[in-house]
């Protein structure tokens, strides 16, 4: 697997599964706009055989014809599906962000926790969790961020969230 070299400030919101990291993201994106930054997001999704198309439709008919990436364009967005599952090299992102600032990924943890240049705001559900996280490390821990957990260096979402956005904007700023 080949190294991630981003080539703008890239985060990675990290955590299980309904630990609030889509939660963190909201903040972060408005963070990051609010200083007039645009921001590409990245969301994995665990779901064994998810899909965007659905059976039946013209770009899943393009599919089984054999097209290996399909496009959508409508007059308020336009998609790019690409057949390759697990090939994912997490350095296509770098082309696909033409014209943003940011880079933020939910999930990932796999990949991204070892990544030396990304910022990581891991969500946690129980405090034990931090030292499994710490342990796996590689490069800066922007935050620790709880639902429900407040205190030992772990902000509340939903009460810290000022904390976390100066945070991520200071991140941001010294990335460049």
């Amino acid at each position: 697997m080949r190294m991630f070299e981003p080539t703008i400030p890239t985060l990675a919101v990290l955590g299980g599964k309904a630990s609030g990291k889509t939660t963190a993201v909201e903040i972060i994106v408005k963070a990051l706009t609010s200083r007039h930054l645009s921001v590409m997001t990245v969301k994995h999704v665990s779901q064994e055989g998810f899909t965007l198309d659905r059976e039946g439709t013209d770009t899943w008919r393009h599919w089984k014809a054999g097209a290996k990436v399909v496009s959508t364009v409508s007059d308020s967005e336009r998609a790019v599906m690409i057949k390759n599952g697990a090939q994912l090299d997490l350095n296509e992102f770098n082309s696909w962000a033409k014209g943003v600032n940011a880079i933020v990924f939910e999930g990932f943890s796999s990949r991204l926790l070892r990544e030396q240049n990304v910022g990581k705001i891991i969500c946690l559900k129980e405090l034990a969790e931090k030292d499994t996280y710490l342990s796996n490390l590689k490069g800066e821990v922007i935050a620790f961020c709880s639902l429900n957990l407040r205190g030992e260096e772990v902000l509340k979402l939903g009460l810290d969230d000022r904390i976390l956005a100066e945070r991520v904007i200071q991140f941001a700023r010294a990335w460049a």
